[in-house]
């Protein structure tokens, strides 16, 4: 019978868990009146929700969710803190399961309203979504006063205003000022508690900190400000990294992988490496993207096929079969991968495929 829990590739993402941890202790530093929320929608950006919460519960007062199922699997794990789900209820009887499972709802359209109304259980905070400018959730401003009168009294005590910042990565665009204002605006006419800043207003805009803040692509140790800006105290959560399967020499003017793309210019020596697209390593990466091995920088060579890359170490002479290379982590940055890939960090980490086993370790 087959060992069925035998792992014959060495490719797999490390998750470090005291980076997580530091860089959470950090960003709420920066914000020490708010609470600070630790996002983990899509399953931790795809760091592993359940690990990532059982480390973080500790030190978080709420964690936040994409939908109910994302919720319902954390619940299900053990996870007691506050939940809030940021897209809402999908259906009226969502209601039933937060009231069940104590999650919070984010309310975003007039149904959302007319559902709540009889929920007399529904007894967490009233999170109401505010557009004021992303145009993806939430109703404008002038839609406010009228959604808040159809609230309760208990209700209207517990409010909290929720906007979401479109542009707040870029320091130097006016929008987010645009939109701080606008909230601000409509919590001094209700008393309110509210909710502004995601990872780039925490770092870029202290203006944005509120009562709740909603902490996300830099608690993974990703730098969520443009142009790509290295926030020096946080450490990169996820390593991506593979083992070097063959080693072999061509000759000048001959070409590696599909589609005869990438030609040597000289006696070349390549190092094939057991990850491709099918583990979520990004197939339109570019020759020349970065793959750190043994303290050296080596480039890609060739186009990335379903399960290999290959990668030109030349000029490195301490490379043998076997030895691991780093493609995302603390030595090559995820957004240095993402901008050789015409995309961005954010999908890079999410993609990752579901047969790359993860690792967690903890200092």
């Amino acid at each position: 019978m087959a060992d069925t829990k035998s792992v014959s590739r060495k490719t797999k993402a490390v998750i470090d868990l005291s980076a997580l941890i530091s860089n959470y202790q950090y960003l709420a530093s920066l914000a020490p009146q708010s609470k600070t929320m630790a996002v983990i929608k899509a399953n931790a950006y795809e760091h592993g929700a359940i690990e990532v919460a059982k480390a973080l519960e500790p030190v978080v007062p709420a964690f936040a969710v994409a939908f109910v199922d994302e919720a319902l699997l954390l619940r299900n794990a053990g996870i007691t803190k506050t939940i809030l789900v940021l897209e809402g209820p999908f259906k009226k009887s969502d209601f039933s399961t937060a009231i069940a499972h104590k999650l919070t709802l984010m309310l975003h359209t007039q149904q959302h309203i007319d559902w709540l109304k009889n929920q007399e259980q529904y007894r967490h905070d009233t999170w109401i979504k505010v557009d004021t400018g992303m145009n993806r959730l939430g109703f404008h401003c002038d839609e406010v006063a009228d959604v808040i009168s159809q609230l309760s009294p208990s209700q209207r005590k517990q409010l909290v205003l929720c906007t979401h910042f479109s542009t707040a990565e870029v320091p130097e665009n006016p929008k987010t000022a645009s939109q701080i204002a606008k909230l601000n605006q409509l919590i001094e006419q209700f008393s309110c508690q509210f909710s502004m800043a995601n990872s780039a207003g925490i770092l870029n805009w202290p203006a944005s900190h509120g009562d709740f803040n909603r902490l996300g692509l830099a608690l993974y140790g990703v730098s969520p400000i443009k142009p790509c800006a290295i926030v020096e105290p946080l450490i990169p959560v996820m390593t991506l990294q593979a083992n070097i399967i063959a080693i072999h020499a061509i000759k000048a003017g001959e070409t590696v992988g599909y589609g005869d793309t990438w030609q040597a210019k000289r006696p070349t020596t390549i190092a094939v490496i057991a990850i491709g697209y099918a583990d979520g390593y990004p197939r339109n990466a570019k020759a020349g993207t970065p793959v750190y091995i043994n303290g050296h920088i080596a480039p890609l060579a060739g186009r990335v096929s379903m399960d290999m890359i290959t990668i030109d170490i030349t000029d490195i002479s301490d490379v043998a079969v076997g030895d691991t290379v780093e493609l995302w982590g603390k030595h090559v940055s995820v957004d240095t991968v993402a901008a050789y890939s015409d995309t961005i960090n954010y999908e890079l980490l999410t993609r990752l495929s579901a047969r790359l086993p993860k690792t967690f370790v903890q200092s």
